[in-house]
Formats: structure tokens, sequence, C-alpha cells
């Protein structure tokens, strides 16, 4: 696809397989899962810290984890690999963007 888009999301807090706390990115009203692609061990470390300080901060942006909140949450923008009813997934480039608005 390689199509710009801005997508308004939420980090949702869930228990992986091995039962450790884990966390992932959801789009804002619908819920679909947003993907940031494939991308190498430094960069996705880079992306962990960001879930990090999100929670370290969860009381100056309590929307940030909720579906329904309007005031805060993360704003993904690039280039889309992938767009579908239940998952919407970005290439992985130097368009990629994410950040707490």
């Amino acid at each position: 696809m390689g199509r710009d888009q801005v997508t308004n999301c939420y980090i949702e807090e869930y228990e992986n397989d091995h039962g450790q706390p884990s966390a992932r990115l959801r789009e804002k009203v619908t819920g679909r899962k947003v993907d940031l692609g494939t991308t190498n061990d430094s960069e996705a470390q880079h992306f962990l810290n960001f879930l990090r300080a999100a929670q370290a901060n969860r009381e100056l942006l309590p929307d940030v984890f909720s579906k329904s909140g309007e005031d805060d949450c993360v704003a993904v923008s690039g280039d889309v690999d992938f767009d579908a009813p239940d998952e919407i997934r970005f290439l992985h480039n130097a368009n990629l963007s994410y950040h707490f608005a």
C-alpha cells in the first residue's frame, strides 16, 4: 500500500502466553491492532522504553490506556503496509513515527 496515514492509539495491557504482563497498541474507538512493522532489536527496545514511559506517567496521561478516552493518545504516522478491519500494519521505515498526543 505505502500510503501515509495517522492513527490515534491506546496502549492495551494484557498477559502474554507465558503469563507475563505485556502491552500493544490498538486503534482508538475501533480497537483494531496496530502493528509497527518488522524492526531490529535496537528499534524494538526504543519502543519498549516508550511504553515504559507511558506506564511511569500513567497519572498524567490516563487516556493513553483507554479505548474511548479522548484526551490522550499515541499518534502513529507513516506508510501503511496492510489495512484490514481487525489490524493496521505500518512499514517500519524512515516515515514511521509515534508520540504522545
